[in-house]
């Protein structure tokens, strides 16, 4: 049985994901970018988990990383209702 292929959307999600995955300081461009073309839940479980990791990473994360993972764990919550 064949897998389905990742549409373009997906690709381009992951390609994004995993340059910021790389980045130690990724840029908030990125990760606007990244946000805005969500078209699943899974990945925006994906990102967060990212984006937990990044935080994780650093015994002071920056206060705009720290803030986009509230606002995103906010916006999880209210579509998840």
């Amino acid at each position: 049985m064949a897998t389905a292929q990742p549409t373009a959307q997906d690709r381009y999600v992951q390609m994004l994901m995993e340059r910021i995955r790389q980045d130690r300081y990724p840029s908030h461009f990125l990760m606007d970018r990244v946000e805005s073309a969500f078209w699943t839940s899974r990945q925006l479980e994906e990102y967060l988990d990212l984006l937990l990791e990044k935080a994780d990473e650093s015994w002071y994360p920056s206060k705009q990383l720290l803030d986009r993972i509230h606002r995103l764990l906010a916006y999880a919550a209210t579509v998840a209702q």
